[in-house]
């Protein structure tokens, strides 16, 4: 994910010859890199890099990279798939009164990874190399002890106020899952304070392995738990609670390792912290609140659109008439949506945040061009890579409803959601491009702009469209962040605008894939009926052929240079594939 290969068709990078690989500099100071999930703050002592083919010879440093950015993606894939066999045994209703409370559960959890360790490792990082390594730890109690301080307020508020909050969502009886829900709260401090001491002491290795003890531990929890819960005989809302409980656990499960490592970490430094220093700096923590928040914005944006959601779609659809079991059940097949826009936006993104780690570049070789060069590179990904997931999931959104969830439901509410995959990607991509251009804020009012405009969508379109005017609010509350970022980003020439040509040829490539999926889709409908085993192999079928079509379409029209694709993570591979099936048909002929 992060970039750990020789960068080819690229020339001088300011101070260093990249093709012999001479030269060199000395950094004091720090240096950003941006993740494809994270901003990870790097604080040096006078070090001296060199490069070769603008490869940093620094394993520990890049190994601590691909170590996070991995276990973030692959939290990423379970987080987003493992909603569909929990909707199959809990049903519809099921996966509503568990997405109604999860949103408070996802929040913390990026906070927890991506927001308060980032800005604790640079309070560590500084610490350190001004006063040692005794004053970084009281930095990192201070900062635990200040988080704990707050989350137990923000607990007993949420605990105690459950039925309060449940009404507020439009359903009492939601009370249980929100009390369950709410331990995660006290998670906080110790995921962020441990995480940012072993980040800002350059050991990534606690941070990725708590992350995928976690994700793995709570997705069979959630699983096992309503799994038994069904089979028992229960409903929906001791199925939701069920799953909130195995979130708990793998939440729990990840704080037990992270106090295990501080406990039993070889050659740790024992040295004794002084309770009057952590008090004193408690008292100036106040930054790193709000810059912890600012930093995970990015990451947040799926969750605050579904906090959003749970929160005014299903009173928008009682108040407008609609029969409460009936709101309950548009709500889930809504919900539907949510795994396959999680899903399709890491695909889709995560090529494009390849190259994010090189945007600071600039820090340690001045080169502002080669910056741009990669910015721009990265744009024009992921701005192609959505576009494309888009297109197909509007074509194939039937049988991937019935192959995932069983039935057709919501098919029309999950072609509209599509739509926002061609800007979600857009939205993350330039987000972090911003951040890499020490820009925090500006993401943070722009992502509010657009969920002012969801808030407002929904209020307006659900009362006439149910849950299908929620999902256009989504669409256009997104495409409302990715506009002012994208124009902003352009205006400070952070990036390049693609040309005319480019985009033609774009337009072209995703007009081509459309073309044969809607072909394929036609012939399947009429020769087979679409039940579940035949949506399967069929939904399959168009995904992988569309998907070969489109990346030989991107190819044959050059919409990436040879130079490009030798950057582009796994795109030499699929030119390869494709140079030998030529060959083998020229040799065949």
């Amino acid at each position: 994910m992060c970039v750990a290969e020789p960068v080819a068709g690229l020339q001088d990078a300011g101070q260093f010859d990249v093709t012999t690989g001479r030269g060199g500099l000395h950094y004091p100071g720090r240096l950003r890199v941006v993740s494809s999930f994270a901003v990870i703050y790097w604080a040096f002592g006078e070090r001296k890099i060199h490069m070769v083919g603008l490869y940093i010879k620094d394993k520990r440093f890049w190994k601590g990279a691909f170590l996070v950015t991995g276990a973030a993606f692959i939290g990423k894939v379970l987080s987003a798939l493992y909603r569909v066999p929990y909707q199959n045994m809990a049903g519809d209703q099921g996966l509503y009164v568990y997405q109604q409370v999860y949103p408070i559960y996802g929040a913390a959890m990026v906070i927890a990874m991506y927001g308060f360790p980032v800005v604790i490792s640079k309070m560590v990082m500084e610490k350190e190399s001004y006063d040692g390594i005794k004053a970084a730890k009281e930095t990192a109690f201070a900062c635990f002890f200040t988080l704990l301080l707050i989350h137990i307020i923000l607990f007993v508020l949420m605990f105690f106020g459950a039925e309060k909050i449940a009404v507020l969502m439009g359903d009492h009886r939601l009370h249980t899952p929100l009390r369950s829900i709410s331990f995660v709260l006290l998670t906080i401090p110790f995921f962020s304070a441990i995480r940012g001491y072993y980040q800002g002491r350059e050991q990534m290795s606690p941070t990725a392995a708590s992350h995928l003890i976690e994700q793995t531990v709570r997705v069979s929890a959630i699983l096992l738990f309503t799994g038994l819960v069904v089979y028992a005989g229960n409903g929906a809302y001791e199925a939701g609670n069920a799953a909130a409980s195995g979130s708990i656990l793998g939440s729990a499960c990840g704080v037990i390792f992270l106090v295990s490592v501080c406990l039993y970490k070889k050659n740790e430094n024992r040295q004794p912290v002084h309770g009057k220093t952590i008090l004193k700096q408690m008292k100036m923590n106040y930054s790193m609140l709000s810059r912890g928040v600012l930093v995970s914005c990015g990451a947040m944006i799926f969750i605050l659109y579904q906090l959003v959601d749970a929160f005014t779609v299903m009173r928008l659809l009682t108040t407008s008439g609609i029969e409460s079991d009936t709101s309950k059940n548009l709500k889930g097949i809504f919900d539907r949506g949510q795994p396959l826009l999680q899903f399709g936006t890491v695909l889709a993104t995560s090529f494009a945040m390849a190259m994010v780690p090189f945007l600071r570049r600039e820090e340690l070789t001045g080169d502002k061009e080669l910056s741009r060069y990669y910015a721009t590179l990265a744009f024009r990904m992921s701005l192609l890579l959505g576009a494309a997931a888009a297109v197909g999931l509007i074509i194939i959104a039937e049988p991937v409803n019935i192959m995932l969830f069983k039935n057709a439901k919501g098919t029309g509410v999950m072609q509209i959601l599509a739509g926002t995959l061609a800007v979600s990607g857009l939205v993350m991509t330039t987000s972090a491009v911003m951040q890499g251009h020490n820009q925090f804020a500006l993401p943070a009012v722009f992502l509010i702009t657009g969920l002012v405009t969801k808030v407002t969508g929904n209020l307006v379109l659900v009362p006439l469209f149910d849950v299908k005017g929620a999902a256009a609010a989504t669409v256009i509350g997104m495409s409302v962040t990715a506009v002012c970022n994208v124009n902003y980003i352009l205006h400070r020439r952070y990036i390049l605008a693609p040309s005319f040509l480019w985009l033609r040829k774009a337009i072209v490539s995703l007009l081509g894939m459309g073309t044969v999926i809607v072909v394929l889709k036609y012939i399947c409908a009429s020769f087979f009926t679409m039940n579940r085993i035949n949506a399967v192999w069929s939904a399959l079928l168009m995904a992988v052929i569309g998907a070969f079509l489109f990346v030989w379409l991107i190819m044959k029209l050059a919409l990436f240079t040879k130079e490009e694709r030798a950057i582009i993570p796994g795109m030499t591979k699929w030119e390869s594939l494709f140079e030998r099936k030529e060959k083998k048909s020229e040799n065949g002929k």
